[in-house]
This record gives structure tokens, C-alpha cells and sequence, in this order.
């Protein structure tokens, strides 16, 4: 299956391998050298494919049923490792595939949910008791199309107690007891906030989950009952019904390709939110702080947002014990503990549940610590990346002066392609390659401490907390960002999935011929040396809170364009692609952020005007 194939995520640095050596890539008989060698590669990635194909050949109504490649399901580790070791044991492979790969298999086999530290809500709850009954879905709505797996439903209630039964019993749930009473890390007294909001979800189970239409799928999916209606009287300058839910059809294809069409949803889901009446403490629109792009700041506003990111990283480290420091070796800041943490939770963060969440709020903190730690007075600002698209290197955001976010890395010329094994993408070099060497984080003011992790080219560090310093790499490359991170992807996700299913899935990259998916593709448009790239410790780059802000704006799009079906839509299980298998998450869970903060429940980082949340984009 496609799902299983997409096992090593949207980065897929973890599977990336670099082409065999030769003297100029571009040129003569050393091309074709690597050409050959490049096509002895999809051999062996083709064999390998057949012999996954034989190792998931067993009767599994699960797997049967995710016939759209969606990116969950139970994966067979140890048949997956042998499969793999198989396949490499023959043929002349490059000696650098079994090190490419050698990192991910080391760490997925023992994966499994890290406690949280303690358990933190916000606000107080005054919903009522989550619901207990047992639904059914009889089919007769959107759940029912072909194709889709059991527990999807863009529409219409279904809930099995088996979700609340099985994500109660989670180890992140049962951390409300204990995970209070046993943080060890002194969090800084800022890590608490309140902006007046009630709060739907607690630790214990007991507060609302969601609106009062809003269910529990025994998938693990959130959803609701939802009314669309494209005759409703407007109420939006945009012209469009607030019920109505826009679709792909309802633009042409040159909209979508130029923008207009993503521009045009960010205005709705702006509208939509504008005109909330549920909104009953001190955030609202109007009180919210405004998220904007990285270019509509004022120079002064943008230096003074990279000279906060630099104070962090010039910062001693604030929640890390003594006792902790020879675990954590290559911590040395404030900001390599965000990394650090990154770096740990990895493979519970992604293809997971709490994707979108876990990011949302580690984005957030970041942004909290700037100000309360640096003095920042303005709002983490967002990356629209797709208006660079065709050019990254071009980007203002590169040019190297002192407004920007750095320059992109000193050119090194005569590099090979690299292949991705299982993707089958092979990619050329990008326009840099070396250390950034002008503006903000050049190779004369940051160092970066951990990592790398799941690099293709043989420099792996060996613990994945060890201390190796070197400069901030970048390897600008337009081969990406043309292909994953255009209008075209962006109103993909927002306007042609209807399931958090399936928009996290496209997200990621799993889904069709989207081998790398927005998230993925605006990490390797970093470049393939870069840390920006690099699965684990990918938040070196400071490049990677300003993707992530975009990727946090696309979501909160795209809940908005039906908000009372996805406001609290979650799918999945709390493991990377359920590898191992762990308990769907439900929205009571607890999600650990180490060295970064106390740990939240996912269901109060849902709604970006609610619990610890008042925020919007424009």
C-alpha cells in the first residue's frame, strides 16, 4: 500500500540517500555514471516495494479499507526493517543507504508516547459532561463515500465509546494524576496564560468535547453534525454564504494557480471568525493579536523579531536541570531547548493526531518566550511561501540584509543529485550549499548545537542529543517549492478535503502523486545539507517558526470553511503512522513539551480565540 510506502513521512530525510559519487553531475560521462547508478537505485527501491507488498499481504479489514493511502495503520516494524535489510543485501548499492537509513530504524522500533511532564488547563470549564452513548453512523450522509475508511464522516454523528474507553486509558490521559505532581523541570512563571476564555476540554474527561453537537469517532476523529447551505442569506463582505462550504469547482483554474483563490478563502475564514457570538471572555477579534506576513512588517519590526529569535539563542538554557545536562549535551540555550524538544518528540508529532496541535502550540511558546524572555513587542510573523514559489532563492526574505532572515548558504559548485529512495524522487543541488553568510544568523553570529539526525550524507551525530556545533546551512531550491508549496498545493488542501483525515494526510505528503505535501516541501526547500530539512532538528533554522506559522494559518483556514465539523476534528493515534500501535487520541489527552513548557491538552489548542490562545492571521 501507498500508506505504508509513505512510511518515513513528509520529510523523508530519514529515507533520503545521496546519489553515488561523481566528478561534475552535470556533465559527459560522469552524468551518466550517476544516472546509471541513479537507475540501479529505483531498481532496488522497486524491489523493495515488492517485498513491503509481500510483507503487508495479510488479511486486515483496516488495511483493506484505507484504499486511498491514508497514513495510519499498524506497520509491522520488524517486517518492515527485515524487508528493507533484504533489499539492500543485494545489488551494489551506495554505502551510504544503510547509513541514510540506519537512524530511523534505530529509533522507531521502541517509540512510544512520552509522558508528559504536567498537566496544564486554561480557564475555567463550564461545558457539560462529554457525551456517553454509542451512535451510529447509518451510512446515509458524506461518511458513506466510496472509498473512504471506516469512522469518516464529513458530516453526520457517529461515536463509539470505544474512543473514549481506549483514549482515557492512554498513557498521556492518565498523566493528569500523575503528571502534575511529578514536573521536575522549573518552567518560567510566563508558561501560563489566560485571556479569559472557557475552557471545552479537561485532562479528566469530564468537560465538553467541543460544541454541543461535536462527537467522539471510534477512529479517534472529532466531528459534528454540520449544516451547509449555499442559499443562506450572506453575511460576509465576501458575498459568500457563512454556511456554505467553497470548493475547488468554484474557482477556475487560474485562480487557483495565481492565489485568488487562496486569498479570497483566507477572507472568508477572516469573516467567519469576525462574526463569532461565542466568544464570552476578554479575547475577540478585535482584542486578538494579528499574525502577519514576514513582508508586510515594517524593518524595524522585522529586526526587531530576528534580534529576539537571537537573544534566545544567546540565552542560557531556563527549564533544564543539572541533572539533566549530560543527558541533553548539546543543549547549550533557551532556544536549543525548543530543539531539543523537538528532537524528542519527533515521532510522536508527526503523522499523528496532534500534528497540527503540537506544532500550533510549539509555535506559540516560542513566540510567548520572545516576549517575555526578549522583550518582543510584536507577533510571530508567517512565511507565505507559495508567493515565492517559483524563485525561493529569490525571496526577500533571503536577501541577506539586516531585515532579513538571513541569507541563503555561501554556493558550492560541482555537487551531486540526491534520491529520495522511497519516494523516488531524485533532486539536483540547490544555489547554496554552505554556511549562511550575511544578515541575521550568519556563520559570524549563530551556532547551532544538535543535530543532524537523519541527514543523506553521512554526518550524522550519534546520540540525538550530542554537542556538534557548527553554522546555519542553506541550500535555497526552487525543484521544491515549484512542486509542493504553489497557490495550486494551498487551495488543494483547503478547498478539496473535506476530512482532517485526508488534510492532514495531503499536508504531509501522503496522499496521490504529493509525495512531500506543503509541511514537507516547505522543510526541504531548505535544501538537502540544510538543518531546515532535517526531520528531528529541523527548528535550528529559524526559517522553520515562520513555516510553521503558515502551515498553523492554513489549517485555521480551512477549520473555519466549516467550522462546526472541524473545529475539534482530529484523526489518528499518538504514534508515527501508528508505528507502534498506540490508542487513538481523543481530545483529553496531554501533550509532553519537555524542555519548552507544562504540558497542554490537545483539546484546548483547537481554536486560536480560546483557551490559551488570542491570536488571527491577516
Amino acid at each position: 500500500m501507498r500508506a505504508q510506502e509513505s512510511l518515513v513521512l513528509s520529510l523523508l530525510s530519514t529515507a533520503a540517500v545521496a546519489a553515488p559519487s561523481c566528478k561534475a553531475k552535470h556533465s559527459g560521462a560522469a552524468r551518466d555514471t550517476s544516472d546509471k547508478h541513479v537507475a540501479e537505485l529505483r531498481d532496488q527501491v522497486s524491489s523493495l516495494r515488492e517485498q513491503l507488498q509481500s510483507v503487508y499481504q495479510q488479511p486486515s479489514q483496516a488495511c483493506q479499507a484505507h484504499s486511498k493511502a491514508t497514513n495510519y495503520g499498524s506497520v509491522p516494524t520488524a517486517g518492515f526493517t527485515a524487508a528493507f535489510t533484504a533489499a539492500m543485501s543485494t545489488g551494489a548499492a551506495s554505502a551510504t543507504m544503510p547509513a541514510a537509513y540506519e537512524s530511523y530504524f534505530s529509533s522507531v522500533g521502541p517509540v512510544s508516547r512520552l509522558k508528559p511532564t504536567s498537566v496544564r488547563s486554561y480557564g475555567s470549564s463550564t461545558g457539560a459532561p462529554a457525551p456517553t452513548g454509542v451512535g451510529k453512523d447509518d451510512g446515509s450522509d458524506s461518511g458513506s463515500e466510496a472509498g473512504k475508511p471506516p469512522g469518516y464522516a464529513s458530516s453526520g454523528a457517529s461515536m463509539g465509546a470505544s474512543a473514549g474507553a481506549s483514549g482515557a486509558a492512554s498513557d498521556a490521559a492518565t498523566s493528569g494524576a500523575s503528571g502534575a505532581a511529578s514536573s521536575e523541570a522549573p518552567f518560567p512563571t510566563f508558561s501560563t496564560y489566560s485571556n479569559g476564555t472557557s475552557v471545552n476540554h479537561q485532562a479528566t474527561g469530564t468537560g465538553a468535547v467541543g460544541s454541543s453537537s461535536s462527537v467522539v469517532l471510534s477512529t479517534g476523529a472529532s466531528s459534528s453534525v454540520a449544516t451547509t447551505s449555499s442559499s443562506a442569506a450572506s453575511s460576509s463582505s465576501t458575498g459568500v454564504s457563512p454556511t456554505y462550504v467553497p470548493k475547488l469547482s468554484d474557482y477556475t483554474d487560474a485562480e487557483i494557480a495565481n492565489g485568488d483563490a487562496w486569498k479570497e478563502v483566507a477572507k472568508i475564514a477572516d469573516d467567519r471568525m469576525k462574526a463569532r457570538d461565542d466568544l464570552t471572555g476578554s479575547c475577540t477579534y478585535e482584542t486578538a493579536e494579528v499574525r502577519t506576513e514576514f513582508r508586510a512588517m515594517s524593518n524595524d519590526q522585522r529586526k526587531a523579531f530576528t534580534d529576539a529569535v537571537s537573544c534566545l539563542q544567546n540565552m542560557p538554557p531556563q527549564v533544564m536541570t543539572a541533572d539533566q545536562s549530560s543527558k541533553y549535551a548539546g543543549v547549550k540555550s533557551r532556544y536549543d531547548e525548543y530543539v531539543a524538544t523537538h528532537i524528542e518528540n519527533t515521532l510522536n508529532i508527526h503523522a499523528t493526531a496532534d500534528f497540527l496541535a503540537w506544532h500550533r502550540h510549539f509555535i506559540f511558546e516560542f513566540e510567548q518566550d520572545l516576549k517575555n524572555s526578549c522583550g518582543y513587542t510584536g507577533t510571530l510573523p508567517y512565511w507565505d511561501w507559495a508567493a515565492d514559489a517559483q524563485a525561493v532563492d529569490q525571496s526577500e526574505l533571503f536577501n541577506g540584509d539586516e531585515y532579513s532572515m538571513g541569507s541563503n548558504g555561501e554556493y558550492i559548485a560541482g555537487r551531486e543529485d540526491t534520491y529520495l529512495g522511497l519516494q523516488d524522487i531524485n533532486f539536483p543541488p540547490g544555489t547554496g550549499g554552505g554556511c549562511v553568510y550575511s544578515g541575521p544568523f550568519s556563520n559570524t553570529s549563530y551556532t547551532t548545537n544538535l543535530g543532524p539526525i537523519d541527514s543523506p550524507y553521512n554526518n550524522n551525530v550519534e546520540g540525538h542529543f550530542d554537542f556538534n556545533p557548527r553554522c546555519l546551512v542553506r541550500d535555497l531550491n526552487s525543484w521544491f517549492s515549484q512542486r509542493y508549496n504553489t497557490y495550486t498545493n494551498v487551495a488543494d488542501l483547503v478547498l478539496g478535503e473535506d476530512s482532517v483525515q485526508y488534510f492532514q494526510a495531503l499536508m504531509q505528503g501522503y496522499l496521490g502523486d504529493n509525495k512531500l505535501g506543503v509541511h514537507g516541501g516547505g522543510h526541504w526547500l531548505g535544501g538537502g545539507p540544510s538543518q531546515l530539512e532535517d526531520f528531528h532538528s529541523s527548528p535550528n533554522d529559524p526559517v522553520f517558526y515562520i513555516h510553521h506559522a503558515m502551515i498553523d494559518r492554513i489549517w485555521t483556514a480551512w477549520q473555519y470553511m466549516d467550522r462546526e465539523a472541524r473545529q475539534d476534528a482530529i484523526y489518528g493515534t499518538s504514534t508515527l503512522n501508528n508505528s507502534p500501535p498506540s490508542a487513538d487520541m481523543t481530545l483529553q489527552d496531554s501533550l509532553p513539551f519537555g524542555l519548552v513548557t507544562e504540558s497542554p491538552v490537545l483539546g484546548d489548542l483547537m481554536d486560536t480565540l480560546k483557551g490559551p490562545y488570542c491570536y488571527r492571521y491577516e
